[in-house]
């Protein structure tokens, strides 16, 4: 997010790499989260929350895409930490660097 923003609450951060694309990511911090949820290591809220975002976030998104520009930005050596988050009840998500601006998609 840019200098100044504050960050939504829920809200959760993804990163893909050249070995992993943001769907591997969310699949992997969804089990994170129930672990830890079912540890009593989270709390309740924050626990669901973050669960809900990613369940939706693997139901909805649009993998293939988000793997090309996740190629596109590796190739330019730009970041490739997606926000997931929600605006009112919409799911939206972007890559950090433009959360918030109009690369942001929302999903409905």
């Amino acid at each position: 997010m840019g200098e100044g923003q504050e960050r939504p609450f829920p809200a959760v951060e993804l990163g893909a790499d050249a070995e992993h694309c943001l769907e591997t990511a969310a699949r992997r911090e969804y089990q994170r989260l129930m672990g830890a949820f079912l540890r009593g290591e989270l709390e309740e809220v924050e626990a669901e929350a973050g669960i809900e975002l990613l369940r939706e976030f693997l139901e909805r998104a649009d993998f293939a895409a988000l793997r090309r520009a996740c190629e596109g930005r590796l190739r330019k050596g730009m970041d490739t930490v997606l926000l997931l988050y929600r605006e009112g009840e919409e799911l939206r998500y972007g890559f950090v660097d433009e959360a918030g601006e109009a690369g942001a998609r929302r999903e409905e």
